[in-house]
């Protein structure tokens, strides 16, 4: 026997090998097994590099968001998985160092998201500073930041709260990490007044506690897959906008393939953690859905629609608080005046005989019998801001006739 015969003999084993561990991991593989040895294969490296940037612009909705790479990933995976001369089908890991390969190689400058890892802490950083999440907006944005200004910075106009109470109006609980920026690129969070919490998989106790003792409402959002619903029935007290079978259908999500080693269990486990009967045969089967599969805009507009549907609204505080932030913010939005009017001073051109400036004194305007009414016309306006920073708008334009001092001109 030569020993091209052996080596070919040999590499017809590998083939087979390697056939057959990509079946036991994703059955739908079976497909491939027929042609391996007659049909000449394309790798997926090719495939993902020709289709990068179609995957790219449907994810991200034409570039306008910052997107996952698992979002990219989910539209890949189709494309691969249907290719003809595909040499095997496309997993999370390949894609990701596919991935990697072309943004340094291509440089398409893609805003592509990657999950946090670490913590980076500055040297006396404020008490309550728990550092910058290692994220890849969370560095962009640190590097980014403009220089600090050397001037005295204004006094803030927030009014100070604790916990929930007068700041956030619901929490919605992710399973998993990878959305924030993307809600946050679109305002969710502040035009909602909507407080972010991610799980990291199932939830913890210290997640429970926090999101139960806020006592306001919370929802949960998860993949439709068996750790999904048991996430889910972690916070029982929470209202579940996750994934279910009948938004697979209205949104087109693609469905994955996920081995379940004991079926009967796994459906059981399922109707016990509020899953409905198709879908704990749906997922026991072992199919599954992720939250990956929605591209960027189709998912803001997916949470969105949850969230008005379930009526979550701005805050805006009772009376009480409303008239002791008046009070506060014409203190603020006065000495912040003041400190305008310092640095807007000419050194150059001051002399001697210039007055110095007056020791300030707050005249504060009775608080409007509307004021209420008034924020919530300011927040239709901007929903982004929050109530206290509508207060300090209202209040800015109403000081506009007054002096300092609180006389009129």
């Amino acid at each position: 026997m030569r020993s091209d015969d052996i080596i070919a003999a040999l590499d017809v084993g590998s083939k087979w090998t390697r056939q057959i561990k990509s079946e036991e991991k994703r059955p739908s593989a079976r497909v491939y097994r027929d042609s391996m040895w007659t049909v000449s294969r394309t790798s997926l490296k090719e495939i993902c590099w020709e289709h990068m940037a179609e995957a790219w612009d449907k994810a991200s909705g034409g570039g306008g968001l910052p997107t996952h790479w698992r979002q990219i990933f989910y539209v890949m995976r189709p494309i691969c998985d249907g290719h003809p001369e595909s040499d095997r089908p496309l997993r999370d890991a390949t894609f990701k160092q596919i991935l990697e390969q072309y943004l340094e190689l291509m440089q398409p400058g893609w805003d592509v998201l990657r999950g946090a890892r670490g913590v980076f802490k500055e040297p006396h950083a404020a008490v309550d500073d728990n550092g910058l999440a290692m994220s890849t907006m969370g560095v962009r944005k640190y590097l980014g930041a403009p220089t600090p200004s050397p001037r005295v910075a204004h006094v803030p106009t927030r009014f100070p709260t604790k916990r929930a109470t007068n700041r956030i109006a619901a929490v919605l609980i992710c399973e998993k990490e990878g959305f924030d920026e993307l809600l946050q690129a679109k305002g969710i969070p502040s035009r909602f007044d909507l407080a972010l919490m991610s799980t990291k998989g199932i939830s913890a106790l210290a997640a429970r506690e926090l999101a139960s003792d806020l006592d306001v409402p919370c929802f949960t959002l998860h993949d439709l897959d068996k750790n999904g619903f048991v996430m889910a029935a972690g916070f029982p007290f929470a209202t579940d906008l996750g994934i279910r079978f009948s938004d697979v259908a209205e949104w087109s999500l693609q469905p994955e393939d996920q081995h379940h080693t004991n079926v009967a269990a796994t459906y059981h486990n399922l109707r016990a953690n509020g899953a409905s009967v198709d879908e704990a045969e749906f997922i026991s089967q072992g199919q599954r859905v992720e939250l990956n599969m929605f591209s960027g805009p189709d998912f803001i507009t997916y949470v969105e629609g949850k969230l008005i549907e379930h009526g979550v609204t701005k805050v805006i505080p009772d009376g009480e608080i409303l008239a002791d932030a008046w009070e506060r913010a014409c203190i603020a939005v006065s000495v912040n005046r003041v400190i305008e009017s310092i640095y807007a001073r000419d050194p150059a051109a001051r002399s001697e005989d210039d007055e110095p400036v007056p020791f300030l004194q707050v005249d504060v305007p009775p608080v409007p019998d509307d004021l209420a009414e008034q924020i919530r016309e300011e927040l239709d306006e901007d929903p982004k801001l929050s109530w206290d920073e509508a207060l300090a708008q209202i209040l800015d334009e109403q000081l506009d006739d007054r002096d300092l001092n609180g006389d009129q001109p």
